[in-house]
């Protein structure tokens, strides 16, 4: 054996060596955390009026990021809608933030629906990536205090919206 050979050896048992001893992170929870205040933003809604988290507050908030390419998205909304119309009269609002996709793809998606909540357009992402969501949809589930009471990733039915909003909606 070379002792070219015999470095590289030694180089490699000891980066594998390395490698096992490191200490191993515990993955930290991506965005807004529940217990956590929501993180505030202000977007235009789809008749162009302006809607700020914060205004809501006082209320339960559904925020659900969505798309309207995205078939689980699709399949939830009419739950939700059927959720808001149910609780919107005790003190439930929802606030569903589309992903970057053009105002008439989405007036013509929440038509077709029948969707009476405020949508908003997250035009260039900024409310998405400060609240770093990856799949979607995802929802976050927000107190009339503000804080972050639940976070799901993934399609919700009328049960799991309707347990969620009991649980923020002002008592």
């Amino acid at each position: 054996m070379c002792s070219s050979d015999l470095g590289l050896m030694i180089l490699m048992a000891g980066m594998i060596g390395f490698a096992l001893y490191q200490p191993v992170e515990e993955p930290k929870e991506k965005g807004p955390v529940v217990g956590s205040l929501a993180p505030d933003f202000q977007l235009e809604t789809l008749d162009g009026k302006s809607l700020r988290l914060s205004d809501l507050r006082g209320k339960g908030v559904l925020i659900n990021f969505w798309a309207t390419w995205c078939k689980p998205c699709r399949e939830e909304m009419p739950a939700i809608q059927k959720m808001y119309e149910k609780y919107k009269g005790r003190g439930f609002e929802v606030v569903a933030v589309n992903i970057a996709e053009t105002p008439v793809a989405v007036q013509g998606f929440t038509r077709r629906l029948g969707l009476t909540f405020p949508v908003v357009l997250d035009r260039d992402r900024q409310v998405t990536k400060l609240y770093q969501v990856g799949p979607i949809p995802t929802s976050f589930f927000v107190r009339p205090d503000g804080t972050i009471a639940h976070k799901v990733s993934g399609q919700m039915d009328e049960g799991q919206i309707e347990v969620y909003i009991n649980d923020v909606i002002p008592e």
